[in-house]
């Protein structure tokens, strides 16, 4: 078990986003700082961490969280985040942590484990299982994202942004996983989308464009990141796992990053 804070280096050094901001939303095991216009996600997940965030140990995070209040001014400091509440001020210290980079770049894949990766994404069934209504007009954008090289990214991206289910709407979800597929295989059309992805501010949750910002540079959340190191290293073996630990992120989020990383690979293997 983690006994030391953990920081994506994303966020470093912590102050690049400006120092003072709010808590953003609150949840039972996480909670949303927002500096600027970044969010930071301060979390207490063991086997997840954020490309935006930073992994605090369960007894640091069950002392502070109680103090913690949507709307409730916060103040960054590379060495501590400082809370306001009415109760009283408290503070996260920020000295001894490990940092961890969740970035990915363009590598050299063996056609053999992505057509393993493909078969395994096939028997999940992620259509059925995906956030977002599958009619005649997600077919359409559906078919562009399997043709990469004709795909209108303006008309994708404005479809997709936003629609469909969670605090991570679906589409979204589909888009920064297959945009993921792009970049490490190192399609030239990941640049064009990526592009567009980012002209969509105001279309989508103040979580989800925090993704897709963190996209924009190559950020994954640790399970994408971990499923890249193992194709990378050519880890057959633990390519089925790493499906299972996509999938199971929020209700559907992880089901429509698995999606968007079967199109992504469908789309290479067919061309």
């Amino acid at each position: 078990m983690l006994t030391k804070i953990v920081i994506s280096d994303y966020l470093l050094p912590l102050e690049k986003f400006g120092v003072i901001g709010s808590v953003h939303s609150v949840f039972e095991h996480s909670f949303n700082l927002k500096v600027g216009e970044a969010l930071i996600n301060v979390a207490n997940y063991h086997e997840y961490l954020s490309c935006f965030g930073l992994f605090v140990p369960t007894e640091m995070f069950a002392a502070l969280k109680p103090y913690v209040k949507q709307g409730d001014p916060v103040k960054i400091k590379n060495d501590r985040i400082v809370f306001y509440n009415q109760m009283q001020v408290k503070t996260l210290p920020l000295i001894d942590y490990t940092s961890v980079s969740l970035k990915v770049s363009a590598t050299h894949l063996e056609k053999e484990p992505l057509q393993f990766l493909q078969q395994l994404l096939v028997a999940a069934d992620l259509e059925e299982k995906i956030g977002i209504q599958k009619d005649v007009n997600f077919i359409a954008v559906k078919n562009q994202l399997l043709q990469p090289e004709q795909a209108n990214w303006e008309a994708v991206t404005k479809f997709l942004i936003g629609r469909g289910q969670g605090l991570t709407p679906s589409g979204d979800d589909i888009l920064v996983a297959y945009a993921f597929i792009a970049r490490i295989l190192g399609k030239p059309y990941a640049t064009d989308l990526v592009a567009k992805l980012a002209k969509q501010k105001g279309r989508t949750t103040d979580i989800s464009w925090a993704y897709i910002k963190s996209c924009e540079t190559g950020y994954v959340n640790s399970l994408i990141y971990q499923l890249y190191q193992d194709l990378k290293k050519q880890r057959k073996e633990n390519l089925a796992q790493d499906i299972q630990n996509i999938m199971s992120i929020g209700h559907t989020s992880g089901k429509d990053m698995c999606y968007g990383i079967y199109l992504g690979i469908t789309a290479v293997l067919n061309t």
